[in-house]
Protein backbone atom coordinates (compact mmCIF):
# COMPACT_ATOMS: atom_id res chain seq x y z
CA UNK A 1 0.00 0.00 0.00
CA UNK A 2 2.64 2.29 0.33
CA UNK A 3 4.19 1.59 -3.03
CA UNK A 4 0.52 2.02 -3.82
CA UNK A 5 0.55 5.35 -2.62
CA UNK A 6 3.64 6.66 -3.72
CA UNK A 7 2.75 6.00 -7.25
CA UNK A 8 -0.77 7.48 -6.85
CA UNK A 9 0.55 10.73 -5.88
CA UNK A 10 3.03 11.28 -8.61
CA UNK A 11 -0.03 10.46 -11.08
CA UNK A 12 -1.79 13.50 -8.86
CA UNK A 13 1.09 15.46 -9.19
CA UNK A 14 1.26 14.79 -12.73
CA UNK A 15 -1.94 16.05 -13.48
CA UNK A 16 -1.94 18.52 -10.92
CA UNK A 17 1.40 20.23 -10.35
CA UNK A 18 -0.02 22.27 -7.60
CA UNK A 19 -1.51 19.36 -5.73
CA UNK A 20 -1.22 19.08 -1.71
CA UNK A 21 -0.41 15.68 -0.04
CA UNK A 22 -1.91 15.07 3.84
CA UNK A 23 -0.24 11.91 4.30
CA UNK A 24 0.62 10.38 7.93
CA UNK A 25 3.90 8.65 7.46
CA UNK A 26 3.89 6.93 10.71
CA UNK A 27 2.72 4.09 12.64
CA UNK A 28 -0.86 3.10 13.04
CA UNK A 29 -0.43 4.19 16.35
CA UNK A 30 -0.23 8.11 15.63
CA UNK A 31 -3.66 7.70 13.10
CA UNK A 32 -5.76 9.04 16.18
CA UNK A 33 -3.77 12.20 15.95
CA UNK A 34 -3.44 12.80 12.31
CA UNK A 35 -6.75 11.99 11.62
CA UNK A 36 -8.46 15.23 13.23
CA UNK A 37 -5.45 16.88 11.52
CA UNK A 38 -6.18 15.81 8.34
CA UNK A 39 -9.69 17.10 8.97
CA UNK A 40 -9.30 20.22 9.95
CA UNK A 41 -6.36 21.27 7.30
CA UNK A 42 -8.82 19.66 4.43
CA UNK A 43 -11.47 22.18 5.84
CA UNK A 44 -9.29 25.19 5.62
CA UNK A 45 -8.05 24.40 2.29
CA UNK A 46 -11.73 24.04 1.49
CA UNK A 47 -12.67 27.16 3.01
CA UNK A 48 -9.96 29.11 1.38
CA UNK A 49 -10.91 27.52 -2.37
CA UNK A 50 -7.46 26.00 -2.72
CA UNK A 51 -9.01 22.84 -3.41
CA UNK A 52 -11.02 21.95 -6.24
CA UNK A 53 -11.04 18.03 -6.07
CA UNK A 54 -10.21 15.64 -3.27
CA UNK A 55 -8.72 11.93 -3.78
CA UNK A 56 -9.39 9.63 -0.42
CA UNK A 57 -6.60 7.29 -0.24
CA UNK A 58 -8.34 4.33 1.29
CA UNK A 59 -12.23 3.80 2.63
CA UNK A 60 -11.42 4.92 5.96
CA UNK A 61 -9.95 8.17 5.33
CA UNK A 62 -13.27 8.46 2.95
CA UNK A 63 -15.94 7.61 6.16
CA UNK A 64 -13.41 10.35 8.10
CA UNK A 65 -13.43 13.06 5.63
CA UNK A 66 -16.80 12.86 3.73
CA UNK A 67 -18.89 14.75 6.13
CA UNK A 68 -16.40 17.99 5.01
CA UNK A 69 -16.58 16.95 1.45
CA UNK A 70 -20.43 17.20 1.52
CA UNK A 71 -20.84 20.60 3.15
CA UNK A 72 -18.21 22.56 0.95
CA UNK A 73 -19.66 20.50 -2.22
CA UNK A 74 -16.22 19.88 -3.44
CA UNK A 75 -15.55 17.22 -6.12
CA UNK A 76 -14.24 14.16 -4.77
CA UNK A 77 -13.60 10.09 -4.82
CA UNK A 78 -12.50 7.22 -2.47
CA UNK A 79 -9.52 4.89 -3.58
CA UNK A 80 -10.37 1.42 -2.01
CA UNK A 81 -7.92 -1.46 -2.02
CA UNK A 82 -10.19 -4.69 -0.65
CA UNK A 83 -9.35 -5.27 2.66
CA UNK A 84 -10.73 -1.68 3.53
CA UNK A 85 -13.88 -3.14 2.19
CA UNK A 86 -14.50 -6.43 3.71
CA UNK A 87 -12.82 -5.89 6.92
CA UNK A 88 -15.25 -7.77 9.55
CA UNK A 89 -15.36 -5.13 12.38
CA UNK A 90 -19.21 -4.57 12.75
CA UNK A 91 -19.00 -0.89 14.50
CA UNK A 92 -16.41 -0.19 10.89
CA UNK A 93 -18.47 -1.63 8.30
CA UNK A 94 -21.96 0.18 10.07
CA UNK A 95 -20.28 3.73 9.72
CA UNK A 96 -17.90 2.90 6.51
CA UNK A 97 -20.40 1.38 3.90
CA UNK A 98 -23.21 3.75 4.40
CA UNK A 99 -20.60 6.47 3.69
CA UNK A 100 -18.94 4.66 0.67
CA UNK A 101 -22.63 3.74 -0.60
CA UNK A 102 -23.53 8.05 -1.08
CA UNK A 103 -19.76 8.77 -2.39
CA UNK A 104 -19.46 10.25 -5.72
CA UNK A 105 -17.11 7.82 -7.23
CA UNK A 106 -14.97 4.69 -6.05
CA UNK A 107 -12.02 3.30 -7.77
CA UNK A 108 -11.00 0.17 -6.88
CA UNK A 109 -7.75 -1.14 -7.45
CA UNK A 110 -9.02 -4.60 -9.29
CA UNK A 111 -12.10 -6.38 -10.51
CA UNK A 112 -12.02 -8.25 -7.80
CA UNK A 113 -12.06 -5.14 -5.46
CA UNK A 114 -14.82 -3.20 -7.75
CA UNK A 115 -17.00 -6.53 -8.15
CA UNK A 116 -16.99 -6.21 -3.38
CA UNK A 117 -17.71 -2.85 -3.69
CA UNK A 118 -20.93 -3.42 -6.12
CA UNK A 119 -22.44 -6.15 -3.86
CA UNK A 120 -22.81 -4.01 -1.10
CA UNK A 121 -24.39 -1.18 -2.66
CA UNK A 122 -22.13 0.95 -4.33
CA UNK A 123 -23.76 1.89 -7.64
CA UNK A 124 -22.13 0.15 -10.75
CA UNK A 125 -21.69 3.19 -12.68
CA UNK A 126 -20.32 4.94 -9.77
CA UNK A 127 -16.93 2.32 -9.70
CA UNK A 128 -14.38 2.88 -11.67
CA UNK A 129 -11.54 0.48 -11.88
CA UNK A 130 -7.73 1.50 -13.15
CA UNK A 131 -5.45 -0.44 -13.63
CA UNK A 132 -2.06 0.32 -11.01
CA UNK A 133 1.24 1.29 -12.05
CA UNK A 134 4.89 1.11 -10.73
CA UNK A 135 8.43 2.44 -11.33
CA UNK A 136 10.26 -0.07 -13.75
CA UNK A 137 13.53 -0.12 -13.04
CA UNK A 138 16.51 -1.02 -15.49
CA UNK A 139 17.43 -4.49 -14.16
CA UNK A 140 19.49 -6.57 -16.82
CA UNK A 141 21.11 -9.88 -16.67
CA UNK A 142 24.16 -9.10 -14.94
CA UNK A 143 22.22 -7.42 -12.50
CA UNK A 144 20.41 -10.29 -11.64
CA UNK A 145 23.27 -12.56 -11.74
CA UNK A 146 25.11 -10.17 -9.02
CA UNK A 147 21.77 -9.97 -7.04
CA UNK A 148 21.56 -13.62 -6.73
CA UNK A 149 24.97 -13.95 -5.74
CA UNK A 150 24.62 -11.82 -2.86
CA UNK A 151 21.67 -13.32 -1.94
CA UNK A 152 23.03 -17.01 -1.78
CA UNK A 153 25.84 -15.43 0.39
CA UNK A 154 23.06 -13.37 2.47
CA UNK A 155 20.88 -16.87 3.12
CA UNK A 156 23.15 -18.96 2.93
CA UNK A 157 22.71 -21.64 -0.40
CA UNK A 158 24.51 -23.11 -2.71
CA UNK A 159 24.63 -21.82 -6.26
CA UNK A 160 23.06 -24.44 -7.95
CA UNK A 161 20.03 -23.62 -5.54
CA UNK A 162 16.94 -22.73 -7.13
CA UNK A 163 15.68 -19.81 -5.09
CA UNK A 164 11.77 -19.28 -4.64
CA UNK A 165 10.49 -16.05 -2.74
CA UNK A 166 7.53 -15.02 -1.22
CA UNK A 167 7.94 -11.07 -0.23
CA UNK A 168 5.39 -8.93 1.94
CA UNK A 169 3.49 -9.10 4.81
CA UNK A 170 2.92 -12.73 6.78
CA UNK A 171 -0.83 -12.62 7.05
CA UNK A 172 -2.78 -15.87 6.57
CA UNK A 173 -4.43 -15.08 2.85
CA UNK A 174 -0.65 -15.06 1.70
CA UNK A 175 -0.53 -18.84 1.66
CA UNK A 176 3.04 -19.16 2.67
CA UNK A 177 1.80 -21.59 5.28
CA UNK A 178 -0.22 -23.53 3.06
CA UNK A 179 2.88 -23.55 0.60
CA UNK A 180 5.02 -24.85 3.04
CA UNK A 181 3.05 -27.86 4.61
CA UNK A 182 1.69 -28.62 1.36
CA UNK A 183 4.05 -27.92 -1.38
CA UNK A 184 7.73 -27.60 -1.24
CA UNK A 185 8.21 -30.84 0.68
CA UNK A 186 7.02 -32.37 -3.18
CA UNK A 187 9.37 -30.02 -4.75
CA UNK A 188 12.97 -31.20 -6.03
CA UNK A 189 15.54 -31.16 -2.90
CA UNK A 190 17.55 -28.29 -4.34
CA UNK A 191 14.30 -25.80 -4.24
CA UNK A 192 15.10 -23.12 -1.09
CA UNK A 193 12.06 -20.85 0.08
CA UNK A 194 12.63 -17.46 1.46
CA UNK A 195 10.37 -15.33 2.51
CA UNK A 196 11.00 -11.86 3.35
CA UNK A 197 8.30 -9.76 5.45
CA UNK A 198 6.61 -10.25 9.50
CA UNK A 199 3.67 -10.81 10.78
CA UNK A 200 1.21 -12.97 12.60
CA UNK A 201 1.95 -16.06 10.28
CA UNK A 202 5.75 -15.72 11.08
CA UNK A 203 5.68 -18.46 13.92
CA UNK A 204 2.86 -20.14 12.13
CA UNK A 205 5.34 -20.58 8.92
CA UNK A 206 8.49 -21.92 11.34
CA UNK A 207 6.32 -24.35 12.36
CA UNK A 208 4.72 -25.86 9.61
CA UNK A 209 8.17 -26.55 8.19
CA UNK A 210 9.46 -27.85 11.07
CA UNK A 211 6.15 -29.86 10.93
CA UNK A 212 6.63 -30.78 7.07
CA UNK A 213 10.65 -31.65 8.12
CA UNK A 214 11.59 -28.82 5.50
CA UNK A 215 13.41 -26.62 8.10
CA UNK A 216 16.49 -27.07 6.19
CA UNK A 217 14.67 -25.37 2.74
CA UNK A 218 12.85 -22.28 4.30
CA UNK A 219 14.16 -19.10 5.28
CA UNK A 220 12.49 -16.55 7.20
CA UNK A 221 13.89 -13.39 7.04
CA UNK A 222 11.58 -10.77 8.64
CA UNK A 223 11.40 -7.45 7.85
CA UNK A 224 14.07 -6.59 5.20
CA UNK A 225 15.02 -3.26 4.00
CA UNK A 226 14.43 -1.41 0.94
CA UNK A 227 18.05 -2.87 -0.35
CA UNK A 228 17.61 -6.61 0.72
CA UNK A 229 14.09 -6.37 -0.51
CA UNK A 230 14.99 -4.94 -3.64
CA UNK A 231 18.01 -7.50 -3.74
CA UNK A 232 15.78 -9.94 -3.87
CA UNK A 233 13.36 -9.62 -5.93
CA UNK A 234 16.27 -9.03 -8.92
CA UNK A 235 18.08 -12.34 -7.76
CA UNK A 236 15.33 -15.37 -6.76
CA UNK A 237 15.05 -17.30 -9.50
CA UNK A 238 11.01 -17.65 -9.35
CA UNK A 239 8.58 -15.28 -7.15
CA UNK A 240 5.59 -17.37 -5.61
CA UNK A 241 2.32 -15.98 -4.35
CA UNK A 242 0.29 -19.04 -3.44
CA UNK A 243 -2.47 -17.26 -2.16
CA UNK A 244 -5.62 -19.00 -0.35
CA UNK A 245 -9.03 -18.40 0.49
CA UNK A 246 -9.84 -16.54 3.78
CA UNK A 247 -13.24 -14.95 4.46
CA UNK A 248 -13.41 -11.12 4.78
CA UNK A 249 -9.60 -11.07 3.60
CA UNK A 250 -9.02 -10.70 0.22
CA UNK A 251 -6.26 -9.84 -1.67
CA UNK A 252 -6.76 -6.15 -3.51
CA UNK A 253 -4.32 -6.32 -6.05
CA UNK A 254 -0.74 -8.20 -5.55
CA UNK A 255 1.30 -5.07 -6.79
CA UNK A 256 4.53 -7.03 -5.59
CA UNK A 257 3.90 -9.65 -8.05
CA UNK A 258 4.55 -6.96 -10.77
CA UNK A 259 7.31 -5.32 -9.08
CA UNK A 260 8.82 -9.16 -9.29
CA UNK A 261 7.94 -9.36 -12.68
CA UNK A 262 9.24 -5.97 -13.89
CA UNK A 263 12.64 -7.26 -12.97
CA UNK A 264 12.95 -10.25 -14.64
CA UNK A 265 12.26 -12.61 -12.05
CA UNK A 266 9.01 -15.53 -13.28
CA UNK A 267 6.06 -14.91 -11.07
CA UNK A 268 3.93 -18.07 -10.14
CA UNK A 269 0.90 -17.18 -8.32
CA UNK A 270 -2.94 -17.98 -7.28
CA UNK A 271 -5.88 -17.68 -9.67
CA UNK A 272 -7.79 -15.74 -6.85
CA UNK A 273 -9.09 -12.13 -6.51
CA UNK A 274 -6.80 -8.90 -7.34
CA UNK A 275 -4.40 -11.29 -8.35
CA UNK A 276 -5.88 -11.47 -11.76
CA UNK A 277 -5.50 -8.20 -12.29
CA UNK A 278 -2.10 -8.28 -11.76
CA UNK A 279 -0.91 -11.48 -13.30
CA UNK A 280 -1.60 -12.26 -17.03
CA UNK A 281 -1.31 -15.71 -16.91
CA UNK A 282 1.22 -16.85 -19.86
CA UNK A 283 2.35 -13.43 -20.02
CA UNK A 284 3.40 -11.70 -16.94
CA UNK A 285 3.47 -14.98 -15.03
CA UNK A 286 1.89 -18.14 -14.21
CA UNK A 287 -1.93 -18.50 -12.85
CA UNK A 288 -2.84 -21.93 -10.94
CA UNK A 289 -5.82 -22.98 -8.76
CA UNK A 290 -5.60 -21.54 -5.40
CA UNK A 291 -4.96 -24.42 -2.83
CA UNK A 292 -4.54 -27.30 -5.72
CA UNK A 293 -1.36 -28.80 -4.28
CA UNK A 294 -1.26 -31.03 -7.05
CA UNK A 295 -1.05 -28.39 -9.43
CA UNK A 296 1.26 -26.12 -7.76
CA UNK A 297 3.92 -29.12 -7.67
CA UNK A 298 3.49 -30.27 -11.28
CA UNK A 299 3.70 -27.16 -12.71
CA UNK A 300 6.82 -25.98 -10.44
CA UNK A 301 8.38 -29.13 -11.20
CA UNK A 302 8.27 -28.45 -15.02
CA UNK A 303 9.71 -24.41 -14.37
CA UNK A 304 12.90 -25.26 -12.21
CA UNK A 305 13.80 -27.77 -14.28
CA UNK A 306 14.89 -25.86 -17.20
CA UNK A 307 16.76 -23.02 -16.04
CA UNK A 308 16.87 -21.56 -19.43
CA UNK A 309 13.21 -21.24 -20.04
CA UNK A 310 13.09 -20.04 -16.90
CA UNK A 311 15.25 -17.12 -17.73
CA UNK A 312 13.95 -16.50 -20.94
CA UNK A 313 9.95 -16.42 -19.98
CA UNK A 314 11.16 -13.83 -16.89
CA UNK A 315 13.27 -11.64 -19.83
CA UNK A 316 9.82 -12.04 -21.46
CA UNK A 317 7.76 -10.89 -18.45
CA UNK A 318 9.68 -7.91 -17.35
CA UNK A 319 8.89 -6.66 -21.50
CA UNK A 320 4.81 -7.65 -21.04
CA UNK A 321 4.57 -6.26 -17.34
CA UNK A 322 6.80 -2.78 -18.10
CA UNK A 323 3.88 -2.50 -20.62
CA UNK A 324 0.82 -3.28 -19.23
CA UNK A 325 1.47 -1.53 -15.64
CA UNK A 326 3.57 1.39 -16.33
CA UNK A 327 3.39 4.32 -14.33
CA UNK A 328 2.81 6.50 -17.33
CA UNK A 329 -0.58 4.57 -17.80
CA UNK A 330 -1.61 4.61 -14.85
CA UNK A 331 -1.04 8.83 -14.70
CA UNK A 332 -3.05 8.43 -17.93
CA UNK A 333 -6.16 7.03 -16.29
CA UNK A 334 -6.37 9.24 -13.61
CA UNK A 335 -5.81 11.96 -16.05
CA UNK A 336 -9.24 11.34 -17.54
CA UNK A 337 -10.83 9.96 -14.46
CA UNK A 338 -9.70 13.43 -12.19
CA UNK A 339 -10.62 16.06 -14.91
CA UNK A 340 -14.01 17.90 -15.00
CA UNK A 341 -16.04 15.61 -16.99
CA UNK A 342 -14.14 12.54 -15.89
CA UNK A 343 -16.32 9.60 -15.79
CA UNK A 344 -16.57 6.61 -13.03
CA UNK A 345 -16.59 4.16 -15.56
CA UNK A 346 -14.09 2.09 -17.43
Amino acid sequence: MQTLAAGVWRAVRSTSPDAVLLAHGGSNRGLATFLPVAVARTAVLLARRRVGYVLCGDAAMYAVLAPVLRVCRVRHAAMVMGLDLTYGNPVYRAVVHPLLRRAPCVIAISEATAETARAFGIPADRVAVIRLGVESPDVAGPDRETARRRIGARIGVAEDAVVLLTLGRLVRRKGARWFVEEVLPRLPAEVVYVLAGDGEEFEPVRQAAERAGVTDRVRLLGQVDDADREMLMRGADLFVQPNIRVPGDMEGFGLVTVEAAMRGTPVVAAALEGILDAVVDGETGVLLPPEDADAWVARLGQIVADPEALAAAGARAAVESRSRYSESRMQAAFVALLQPGGSPGR
